[in-house]
């Protein structure tokens, strides 16, 4: 797939957006099991949208084998002598990084009410879960929805377990991601590179927990087992390792805790956690087989979280694992390389730390949605117009008699990813190819299964659900923990005071200045001869115009400080672009530029 570039604001990408990046030279996603989830793009400053490709705007990329095109949001970009640029960028999810969390506490709350909660205050964001347990919920201190998510101790992740799936707007936080697909990746087959990597650095043979309370108006205790520690009963250690756990977080009542308590938790832990054993990490890099001609009947998709099947006899290597993380050549459309291994317990990476401390926090919500006037809308949109895809009867060999209607997005079976399929039994969509599995089907015997269903009127003789809300999260009823949260709507005074300060959000200007050259930036000694012109931009529109000449402080740095004194002086203020020759440049020099305030003379350029 060729990338696509839109504006920094854009919240739709069914469109070709500013327009394609044909000139793309490579472009990779790496994606890590609830970890990085980054675009790395290379373009020549010859292609056609160089000039588009700035910080914050948005490409769109495919980043896998078998799932939607993704936005990725740009925040670096590297330019090298070479004319050709590198472009870092990061999925849309990472917004979330900079939504900010007030401290709050909940005594039970169930995983999906969280995530809306969570998300409210950005209503491009929804989110879904599959997990119903409710537990508590705290926030100590402010920080970042992604943080709560994934990022930190105490977060849903840390919580819940499971793993994320990040598609554009929708946060997905499944108890199981992927499948176990009996793809089998063997020497001699279809691997073609392998890295095995086996550390015990985590391997224990022994658990020694213990908690801290304190009892009403007594010292604070410490409680341990009377045993002291709990046997990990298949460790692959020959000598003693214990690990010692706090488990004080699992007992938030704030009552006594007793050893027997203590125990019960501890071997919680350890048949959830398999500390006795290495969990080896794979790194491989395989042909896709599915893409051969040869081989399309084998249907053996692989995906973030599968579970995958890798052997190579002659270096003794027979592991059964989960994909943690897929590098992905959007332009070729295929794997560079998938790594197997265990879980990873945060989604805070070297790339963008998660802003975690904030000032204030302000949501406004509109009192009626429009939810459902716009799932018409995008439902209209999606299947007006549409001419793509490949339609395919399937008729019994011997009768030929019709029994199956497909939709398919290629033109055989087995080289389809996305699958509509219409038989006697229902009407389901894969998007894992002909074999499913289905996620959204309606069968026969009456049942629908969806992430999503938007209605207008619901009649129905009994709901069965863990929590019933309001569309913009304001209001709930957690029906299995009985939580009721009924919240009043804004008043006229303070809407008029938040929409006075959103105002006055809009009204200041982030101004950010270009200087440009019109015949180029070096130049030999003896052929100098061009002109510095300064671009200012307030966001993203040129303001150049508006702004008066004087505002202008052209400045020269060089080895000569009395000469750059002079130079500096003349050139004060009072021009948007100025004339560089010989004279203005003995052996070297640099040319900067400065907006001004001619009220305070200070700059504006922060």
């Amino acid at each position: 797939m060729i990338p696509v570039l839109f504006e920094a604001a854009a919240a739709d990408f069914s469109s070709f957006g500013i327009g394609t990046l044909a000139d793309t030279i490579s472009c990779e996603v790496t994606e890590e099991r609830n970890g990085l989830f980054e675009c790395l793009l290379r373009y020549p400053v010859g292609g056609q949208h160089y000039r588009e490709i700035v910080k914050e705007r948005i490409v769109k990329v495919k980043p896998n084998d078998t799932g939607e095109a993704q936005a990725f949001r740009i925040y670096r970009i590297t330019r090298p002598m070479n004319g050709v640029v590198t472009v870092y960028a990061q999925h849309i999810s990472y917004d979330l990084a900079n939504l900010p969390v007030l401290p709050f506490e909940t005594a039970s709350r169930s995983p999906a009410l969280l995530l809306n909660q969570l998300l409210a205050g950005d209503s491009r964001f929804t989110g879904w879960t599959d997990y119903s347990e409710s537990k508590p919920f705290s926030v100590g201190q402010p920080q970042s929805v992604r943080a709560c998510l994934g990022g930190v101790e105490g977060s849903m992740l840390s919580k819940w377990h499971g793993e994320f799936e990040w598609d554009n707007f929708t946060i997905k936080f499944h108890t199981h991601r992927g499948r176990d697909t009996g793809v089998v990746v063997e020497y001699g087959k279809n691997l073609t590179d392998l890295e095995q990597d086996e550390d015990t650095s985590a391997v224990y043979t022994h658990l020694l927990p213990y908690a801290v309370y304190t009892p009403a108006e007594g010292e604070e205790t410490v409680v341990t087992l009377p045993e002291e520690t709990l046997p990990i009963a298949k460790t692959e250690l020959s000598h003693t390792k214990v690990l010692i756990q706090d488990f004080t977080s699992s007992f938030e009542g704030g009552g006594e805790i007793t050893p027997a308590m203590l125990r019960e938790t501890a071997q919680a832990y350890l048949k959830e956690n398999p500390l006795g054993t290495a969990i080896p990490t794979l790194k491989i890099s395989f042909q896709p087989l599915w893409k051969q001609a040869e081989y399309s009947a084998l249907l053996e998709r692989v995906s973030l979280c599968d579970t995958v099947t890798v052997r190579h006899a002659l270096l003794g290597v027979s592991a059964t694992a989960k994909v943690v993380q897929t590098v992905y050549d959007a332009l070729a459309e295929r794997y560079v390389s998938i790594s197997l291994g265990g879980e990873k317990s945060s989604m805070i990476t070297s790339f963008s730390q998660i802003q975690t401390s904030v000032q204030q926090v302000q949501t406004t919500v509109g009192h009626f949605p429009k939810l459902l006037a716009s799932a018409i809308q995008n439902a209209t949109n999606r299947l007006t117009g549409q001419t793509g895809g490949y339609v395919v009867l399937n008729t019994d060999s011997e009768t030929g008699q019709p029994y199956e209607l497909l939709i398919l997005d290629a033109p055989s079976i087995d080289e389809a990813i996305h699958v509509w399929r219409w038989n006697v039994e229902g009407l389901g969509f894969s998007k894992h190819g002909y074999n499913g599995p289905y996620e959204t089907a309606i069968t026969a015997d009456g049942q629908i299964v969806a992430d999503f269903i938007t209605s207008g009127s619901l009649v129905a003789n009994i709901i069965k659900a863990g929590v019933i809300q309001s569309q913009d999260g304001s209001s709930w009823w957690d029906l299995e923990s009985g939580e009721v949260h009924l919240r009043a709507y804004a008043t006229t005074e303070t809407v008029e005071k938040i929409s006075g300060q959103l105002d006055e959000i809009n009204e200041k200007k982030m101004y950010r200045l270009v200087i440009t050259s019109s015949h180029g930036t070096i130049f030999k000694n003896s052929r100098i001869q061009t002109t510095l012109s300064a671009v200012v931009f307030s966001w993203d529109e040129n303001i150049t115009d508006t702004l008066d000449d004087n505002q202008f402080i052209w400045t020269r740095v060089s080895d000569d400080e009395e000469a750059d004194r002079l130079w500096n002086a003349a050139h004060y203020g009072g021009a948007k672009s100025v004339a560089i020759t010989k004279e203005d440049v003995d052996v070297r020099a640099t040319f900067f530029c400065d907006l001004i305030d001619t009220a305070t003379r200070r700059s504006l350029l922060g």
